[in-house]
């Protein structure tokens, strides 16, 4: 008997210790693999080489579209720094940092004390910590902040140098650029600064009115009163001679601009866009503000799929007949088949009548061209009509897909198409928010309930064995 189960007790050991090697043995090959996949090039040849895998629902560990896309057409070295105490140069922001260089092989990353290297802080002029800097060489961009987004117009600022002239035209009730009311349009300032641009207002009543020569952009915003005919004169000869033009119109635009925008290729002759699809109601909206989920081919919309955009108190847009020659125009945005456009944009109540109202789907957005055809490689204007100037306000603008829209929009327009695409979001509050009596029952059962289950159920066992 002594025998048998001294020989259980060497099996016992042997089983043990091979158990304790393969689990050993498993831990090595897991560490040799993670090291080889960390010390692989980022991309080999046309193949990107980058094995992480991000399984966070909210890809927390993941850089954006935008963000990747900037990366990958870099065609120069740059350098991160970090400039913080020792204590702080690990943790989520390094974490985001080490994601740079893993899209690119030309993005490199630097962590600096920024107590014990005063001479490194003043040449980046890295004045506070936590300070991010991007540095190609010949400029340095200091970061606005320690988010993706941050970084990444860091590193355009970096790239593109001196920033373009982006105007706001005003004189005919457009929407105010500072003002930081609902209605406003200062986040939408904000953003376009932070993308490098830089923001000015314009009036063309003057006794000559021009566009600025610097201007790579105006923009007309809401104008609810009409222009004169210099005015519209001088945009004509913006756009015709490769002026960039972004349009947010209302259901009751102007005559002037409306015939303006009608020689161009944009019908947008007064008409209210009304959406009963029910998809509104998703995102809390109703039939009065419609949306747009499916979008045309154009490069301003192409990474847009699944992408929602809302258009409070939208204006119908259709291309136009009788357009001149030589411009180009097409509708890239339209909303739900079941929705439809009236006429009657001043009727207190709106009922759909069949021959009278313009059935859907209706268009809301248009972007076209100019080339003058008399000209031997005439320089090409570019156009964008939005059906409502509220789709970039400041209680809009951070709905679903309208910034992407609006700064895709504007990239496109002055020919930054590099920047087009879909940007990082804020991270998503997941908490759980529960109730004092929640909490209090949560206390019990993992102070109480759970160890009690467990003590019953080895009990059971017990039972059961010596039964």
């Amino acid at each position: 008997m002594s025998d048998t189960n001294h020989s259980f007790s060497r099996r016992q050991t042997r089983y043990g210790i091979n158990a304790v090697l393969y689990a050993l043995a498993g831990l090595a090959i897991l560490v040799v693999v993670n090291l080889i996949v960390a010390r692989m090039p980022t991309q080999i040849g046309g193949f990107q080489t980058d094995w992480r895998w991000d399984l966070t629902a909210t890809k927390r560990f993941s850089l954006s579209l935008q963000t990747t896309k900037i990366l990958g057409g870099l065609d120069r070295d740059i350098q991160i720094l970090y400039f913080d105490r020792k204590n702080n140069l690990g943790g989520s922001v390094k974490d985001l940092l080490d994601q740079f260089p893993a899209q690119s092989r030309k993005v490199s990353i630097q962590m600096v004390e920024l107590d014990r290297e005063p001479a490194t802080a003043a040449k980046y002029n890295a004045k506070e910590y936590g300070s991010i800097v991007v540095s190609t060489g010949e400029k340095h961009e200091v970061a606005k902040g320690a988010r993706e987004e941050d970084i990444a117009n860091a590193i355009v600022k970096a790239l593109k140098g001196e920033a373009k002239s982006i105007y706001f035209l005003q004189g005919h009730g457009e929407r105010d650029i500072a003002n930081t009311e609902r209605q406003g349009y200062s986040a939408a300032k904000k953003a376009l600064e932070e993308s490098n641009y830089t923001i000015q207002p314009l009036s063309l009543l003057s006794e000559k009115p021009q566009v600025p020569k610097d201007a790579a952009l105006v923009v007309i915003a809401g104008a609810d009163k009409d222009f004169l005919d210099p005015e519209i004169t001088a945009l004509k000869e913006y756009l015709v001679k490769g002026g960039r033009l972004f349009v947010l119109i209302t259901p009751t635009t102007p005559p002037a601009l409306v015939k303006f925008l009608a020689e161009f290729g944009a019908d947008v002759s007064n008409a209210l866009v009304v959406d009963v699809s029910g998809i509104g109601r998703l995102f809390g909206t109703d039939e009065l503000m419609p949306l747009a989920v499916a979008y045309e081919p154009h490069a301003i919309t192409k990474d847009m799929a699944n992408v929602a955009t809302l258009y409070p108190l939208a204006g119908m847009i259709a291309p136009s007949v009788g357009f001149i020659a030589g411009a180009d125009f097409r509708l890239i945005a339209k909303t739900p088949s079941q929705s439809w456009a009236t006429r009657e944009v001043k009727s207190k109540q709106v009922s759909f009548q069949k021959g009278r109202d313009i059935e859907g789907p209706i268009g809301i957005v248009g972007a076209g061209i100019f080339k003058d055809p008399t000209i031997v490689d005439a320089l090409e204007g570019r156009l964008v009509v939005a059906g409502s100037p509220d789709v970039i306000s400041n209680a809009i603008l951070a709905f679903n897909g309208n910034r992407d829209l609006f700064l895709n929009s504007v990239a496109w327009l002055s020919s930054d198409e590099d920047l087009i695409s879909i940007r990082p979001r804020d991270p998503e509050d997941r908490r759980i928010e529960l109730t004092p009596g929640q909490l209090t029952m949560i206390k019990y059962l993992s102070l109480g309930g759970i160890p009690l289950a467990i003590i019953l159920s080895g009990l059971g066992v017990w039972w059961k064995r010596r039964s």
